[in-house]
């Protein structure tokens, strides 16, 4: 019974680690086959519509927006594809990382040097990925809203918006700390070896 279970255990996070991948390619195959390019920017509120008349509201400072590319080029689809490239390959390298974790446990021994290693690379690869990630994004981005730039002379000037990646940073860090008590399990487990 205990063999079924740990099968269903590894089945589960194979499973996970499968769809999580292919949810991410399915987004990156939608950049590249969409029929418009999306990118957020933030622009002066002098380019923006003013609403009411002098009295009421008034746009001022940095004003967000959504610059549309309406027939985007190979090279405008490659740009914005980068990104979601790099998230699917981060979900398929920790998939496959914590897939080894779970399968490991069939040795009854989950407090293993191996797992807090595999553990740890998680933690690095969810980490510095959601780095990579944003920072693909930012010089992708940069480099369509250049283009568009130049091809909307007298536009006012568009910035990309940098979004900080804080859920992926919360996730690596908690990868982090489930590394380390992997970390202190493993100390405790070889101290009390031979004990009993």
């Amino acid at each position: 019974m205990n063999a079924v279970r740990q099968r269903a255990s590894e089945w589960t996070a194979l499973a996970a680690a499968a769809g999580g991948v292919l949810l991410a390619c399915f987004t990156a195959v939608g950049t590249l086959v969409a029929d418009n390019v999306l990118i957020p920017v933030t622009t002066s509120a002098a380019g923006a519509p003013l609403v009411g008349d002098g009295g009421g509201p008034a746009l001022t400072g940095p004003v967000t927006a959504a610059l549309e590319i309406a027939e985007p080029t190979v090279g405008d689809r490659l740009w914005a594809f980068a990104p979601s490239l790099v998230l699917a390959v981060q979900v398929a390298v920790v998939g496959l990382l914590l897939f080894r974790v779970v399968r490991s446990l069939r040795t009854g021994a989950p407090f293993a040097p191996v797992n807090v290693r595999r553990l740890w690379a998680c933690a690095a690869v969810v980490l510095a990925g959601a780095l990579l990630a944003s920072a693909t994004r930012v010089f992708a981005y940069q480099a369509v809203v250049d283009g568009a730039s130049r091809a909307l002379p007298g536009s006012p000037p568009l910035e990309v918006v940098v979004d900080v990646p804080v859920t992926a940073v919360a996730l690596g860090l908690g990868l982090a700390a489930a590394a380390e008590f992997m970390r202190r399990g493993t100390v405790l487990r070889e101290d009390v070896d031979g004990l009993v």
